[in-house]
């Protein structure tokens, strides 16, 4: 299936800082620069973060890849280490895609390089048809 153009992101994205890279050998890129509000009452990572960046570089993966949009539909999240870093960065990929539903799994990295989040999920492509269903 052909890919779609490079998807938009929302509103929402910008106002947590979420930047799109260029993607690298298959993988949507996203990354963040942390800032307070990303931090919780402990000083640590508030977990919404690793599981909005991970839906967003794996959902834009999938859509992209299917040349549709993608809702999704079911999300795992494991997060393995919460620490403050200056930079986050996300690669999401297409694992599957069988008629309207797809996979995709993520990784989160600190500026260290060292994997911080993964993540698995499925999605429900939505074609010109149903979205007019």
């Amino acid at each position: 299936m052909e890919a779609a153009k490079k998807v938009d992101h929302s509103f929402f994205f910008s106002y947590l800082g979420l930047e799109r890279q260029e993607d690298e050998a298959g993988a949507a890129v996203l990354n963040v620069k942390l800032v307070d509000s990303h931090l919780s009452e402990t000083g640590k990572v508030a977990g919404g973060l690793f599981y909005t960046m991970l839906d967003a570089a794996m959902g834009t993966a999938v859509s992209e890849t299917g040349g549709a949009f993608g809702v999704t539909t079911d999300l795992h999240v494991q997060i393995l280490r919460n620490e403050a870093s200056r930079l986050f960065v996300c690669k999401g990929y297409c694992s599957g895609i069988e008629g309207k539903n797809a996979s995709g799994r993520g990784e989160i990295f600190d500026e260290s390089g060292r994997l911080v989040a993964s993540g698995m999920a499925a999605f429900k492509l939505l074609t010109a048809e149903a979205k007019q269903s």
